[in-house]
């Protein structure tokens, strides 16, 4: 390769060999006649040079008479060959929209907190987990730590109403996604203050729909009817209507304002309107945080004021990139004690 290389550097008329060094042989008389020639032209050529500038030897040797063009004939432009047809460009290539609802694995902790007006309050430390066996079915369990308070300062402490909710994706394309499950609240409460009192099963179905890419639009329609437990304490039978939406924003960062209008069928208050609005952020890929500020108003005119803090731990599932949370997150307390 290297003598290649040199060869096609040397001007044809020279003569190299192919490792770039000079034949040795006798030149016959004609050959050293054209030397002489040669050696005179490029003299006279270095005597006309400037003398300050000593001329370079490789460039004398390597000098070559420059050939004039012709006058008369006008250079003729090679010709161009046809265009061939044109190939389309490639499409560039799409991301896969991520589904309208995806269930995920993840453990959280979260405190929910409920004013009782002038009556006193509720407050419950949950431990939460979800397990997405597949990506069309979820398990989730909530299991509480309350604490309760009234106007006459007693204060109760204890494991509050535990809730189990298997959740079942009957639909989901990017653009909507239909969920159906059931919550089935235990009456596990260790004190009267800190549950409902009745075990309940509350169906629910959750429609998506995704109006922009990173907008999504959610309704979810919830039944509750309540069963054994203390027979001392009211029967529940309670109906919920939730619309909800996520937007998720820039750098992890996303919003969900949340609407939930209870409605008792046994007692009172009859109407109960919870009004939320989420704000989290991703900290990291697995790492998630949110607080939801709210306003309950009832039929009743009773208003009270409740919040919600928590942090997210997501694990990794067969490939799935993480998602910012399918849903809004599910307040505990009395919202929960209500049949949310």
């Amino acid at each position: 390769m290297q003598a290649h290389r040199v060869a096609q550097a040397r001007p044809a008329s020279r003569t190299v060999s192919p490792w770039g060094r000079p034949r040795r042989g006798a030149a016959s008389l004609s050959a050293v006649g054209l030397l002489a020639l040669g050696g005179a032209s490029t003299g006279a050529a270095a005597a006309r040079a400037d003398p300050a500038q000593p001329p370079d030897p490789a460039a004398v040797v390597g000098a070559q008479p420059a050939r004039p063009a012709p006058i008369d004939l006008p250079q003729t432009p090679p010709a161009t060959p046809p265009p061939g047809p044109e190939r389309p460009a490639a499409a560039a290539p799409r991301t896969q929209a991520k589904a309208a609802a995806n269930f995920g694995t993840f453990l959280e902790l979260r405190n929910d907190y409920v004013s009782r007006g002038k009556t006193g309050f509720f407050n419950a430390a949950v431990l939460r987990g979800d397990y997405a066996f597949t990506r069309n079915f979820s398990l989730r369990a909530d299991l509480p730590l309350a604490y309760a308070g009234d106007i006459e300062g007693e204060r109760d402490v204890g494991l509050g109403d535990i809730l189990i909710r298997p959740l079942v994706r009957a639909v989901g394309t990017p653009r909507f996604a239909l969920v159906l499950g059931t919550d089935l609240v235990l009456d596990s409460a260790t004190k009267r203050a800190l549950g409902s009192g009745r075990n309940q099963v509350a169906p629910l179905v959750q429609a998506y729909v995704r109006v922009a890419r990173p907008a999504r639009l959610g309704l979810q329609l919830q039944h509750a009817v309540s069963f054994g437990g203390d027979p001392r304490r009211n029967d529940i039978q309670s109906s919920s209507i939730r619309p909800f939406a996520i937007i998720e924003l820039p750098r992890g960062f996303w919003v969900s304002p949340d609407q939930t209008f209870s409605i008792n069928h046994l007692g009172e208050p009859r109407v109960v309107s919870t009004s939320v609005l989420e704000v989290g952020a991703e900290i990291s890929e697995r790492v998630q945080v949110y607080v939801d500020p709210g306003i309950q108003v009832d039929s009743r005119g009773a208003v009270d004021w409740l919040v919600t803090g928590a942090v997210r731990w997501a694990f990794p599932q067969r490939a799935r990139a993480s998602a910012v949370a399918a849903a809004p997150a599910q307040r505990a307390g009395a919202a929960q004690v209500a049949g949310e």
